[in-house]
């Protein structure tokens, strides 16, 4: 996998590199362009490059997994803790029978601090010879899911943005996707985040599970979410609704006129 995200990395790189320079000296003729002035834009898109082929080869195995490996029902019965420097990561062991009726104990591909609780069973993907199962229960996985497809879809966008530029394209289509995506979708999301952790704070202050908290952080909270409900809601009415430009009045045109004499 690692060989596959540098190689594929290098030659998008490559070919940016090599059509923009192409495209700039079309325009220049006999003018020289300096190499030095590639090196910034090679980094960025080398850079943008391995994130977004390494979420690629990501997905990749779970993808094929699901519609080539073989899948059993498996039952999560422990939990491997694997030290992190913030905190314990575990990944989820699983219990199953393969095709020859032999019990098989092997780990998730993934470690998380929140993994599927120990008795659920879910559908997993295994090959003989594996070290590792493919979680297939994909609902048990939902924001990690989540994460990788909004990281792979603003990474996507980038690349897409990097290779219309070097060819000379339009790449203003990118531009409204992602204005589009920040004012439609972030802008909101992040409000409403706000608002339902501020909501949460006080919640738990009034039940007393939060009896601990200072009587001028629950005013701040209570001040927030006060200016954010309105806020949120004012900011939908304006994205959503086009206001109708007015029309001058014949009246009014005719003294503007007369005054402007």
């Amino acid at each position: 996998m690692g060989q596959f995200i540098l190689w594929a990395s290098l030659l998008f790189t490559a070919f940016t590199l090599f059509m923009n320079y192409r495209r700039k000296k079309s325009k220049r003729h006999d003018t020289l362009i300096s190499p030095t002035s590639f090196i910034y834009p090679a980094l960025v898109v080398f850079v943008v490059s391995c994130f977004f082929f390494g979420l690629v080869a990501l997905i990749a195995h779970p993808v094929t997994a699901f519609f080539s490996a073989p899948k059993y029902e498996a039952k999560v019965v422990d939990y491997d803790f694997t030290d992190s420097s913030s905190n314990d990561t575990k990944t989820a062991v699983v219990e199953f029978r393969n095709d020859n009726n032999q019990t098989i104990k092997k780990p998730l591909n993934y470690g998380s601090s929140d993994p599927v609780e120990i008795g659920k069973t879910i559908t997993i993907g295994y090959e003989n010879g594996d070290q590792r199962v493919t979680n297939l229960s994909f609902e048990t996985q939902l924001l990690p899911i989540f994460i990788v497809s909004l990281f792979l879809f603003l990474l996507g966008l980038a690349m897409a943005w990097f290779l219309l530029y070097s060819l000379g394209l339009d790449y203003s289509i990118i531009l409204r996707i992602g204005m589009g995506f920040v004012l439609y979708l972030v802008f909101p999301a992040a409000m409403l985040f706000f608002i339902g952790a501020m909501s949460w704070v006080i919640w738990e202050y009034f039940q007393g599970r939060r009896n601990d908290m200072p009587i001028w952080a629950l005013g701040i909270c209570s001040l927030f979410v006060t200016l954010l409900i309105p806020a949120f809601f004012g900011y939908l009415k304006v994205i959503f609704t086009k206001e109708k430009p007015v029309k001058s009045s014949r009246r009014f045109s005719n003294f503007k006129k007369r005054m402007s004499k």
